[in-house]
């Protein structure tokens, strides 16, 4: 079983467009070393959909090495999923042959599909590999939502499990108690920290979170506290990391990300076109610098901040 803090880590390039190898391993090896759990690559967050097979390998192969590097065992979940079945079983090999915990995957993303077709492409790439397959249901991203029938029918083809971003209370709880009274060896995982507290107690123990990304002390101060049973301090903790994750929401989340590292004082190098960042002139950085570190404050938690100065 997946469990923890897991992030869905942003991917860093350079101005010009291009993987910035060096900058996305810094990254890595940092929330590592803040107490995240593992890595979703390549998701929504990580540009996936934005970068070419061989470039998503790349990634799968660096977070790998850090991985290795690490003080303990690191989950590595990649997401595989694409616009089209084919492209996504090559890149489930190639992210089994790296050597990867389990795979995910976004339903077929831009044009409208049924459930069969859906259905269809899960099929195939959980016949490709050997290691769990995790089905990622994120709509606003890809036009369809999972439903309990598709649930069941591709649990009957060895689904390992759902990442679930909007939370749909009925529908997740469901998934989650049902798995729960048949026995079955079927997880679900939170796609988003929103919900942590709650759902923990009714058995999910997992969530990939995007305040790891430039606030990874915050999230694992509340799973330590949750799992610790410290009630007061994990709801103060869940409380701090709703504000601030509430506050983050005013972009796409990949670039707010990166503008939240830059207002720690972390050089974040550059999403990818047609993502833009501000000009570092914008007092927006500043208000995040602030924001981020009155969370931090009211947790009495360290600010750690880089030596990056926004110009």
């Amino acid at each position: 079983m997946i469990q923890g803090s897991l992030v869905p880590n942003i991917t860093i390039f350079t101005e010009d467009g291009d993987l910035d190898l060096a900058r996305t391993r810094w990254h890595i090896d940092w929330m590592f070393s803040k107490g995240v759990d593992g890595l979703f690559l390549t998701g929504s967050y990580g540009a996936g959909p934005l970068m070419t097979n061989e470039e998503r390998i790349q990634i799968f192969e660096l977070a790998r090495e850090a991985a290795d590097a690490a003080e303990g065992h690191r989950i590595l979940l990649p997401h595989v999923g694409c616009i089209d079945t084919k492209d996504a079983v090559i890149l489930a090999k190639a992210a089994e042959k790296v050597g990867v915990d389990a795979v995910g995957a976004v339903p077929p993303f831009y044009y409208k599909h049924n459930d069969a077709s859906v259905i269809e492409y899960y099929r195939q790439i959980i016949e490709a590999v050997d290691v769990p397959v995790y089905a990622y249901n994120n709509p606003q991203t890809s036009r369809y939502t999972m439903s309990l029938r598709v649930v069941d029918e591709l649990k009957k083809l060895g689904l390992a499990g759902l990442k679930d971003s909007p939370l749909s209370l009925g529908f997740i709880t469901r998934v989650a108690y049902e798995a729960q009274e048949k026995g079955e060896d079927f997880q679900v995982i939170m796609g988003t920290s929103t919900g942590w507290l709650p759902l923990y107690y009714m058995g999910v123990r997992a969530a990939i979170a995007g305040i790891n990304n430039w606030a990874p002390e915050i999230m694992t101060e509340l799973v330590r506290a949750t799992v610790a049973g410290e009630e007061a301090r994990a709801r103060k903790a869940y409380l701090v990391m709703m504000d601030l994750s509430e506050k983050l929401h005013f972009t796409d989340s990949t670039i707010a990300s990166h503008m939240a590292l830059y207002a720690r004082g972390f050089e974040a190098g550059f999403p990818r076109q047609p993502m833009l960042l501000p000009e570092f002139s914008d007092p927006k950085y500043r208000e995040l610098h602030d924001v981020i570190k009155r969370g931090f404050d009211a947790l009495d938690l360290e600010f750690e901040t880089g030596g990056h100065a926004l110009g």
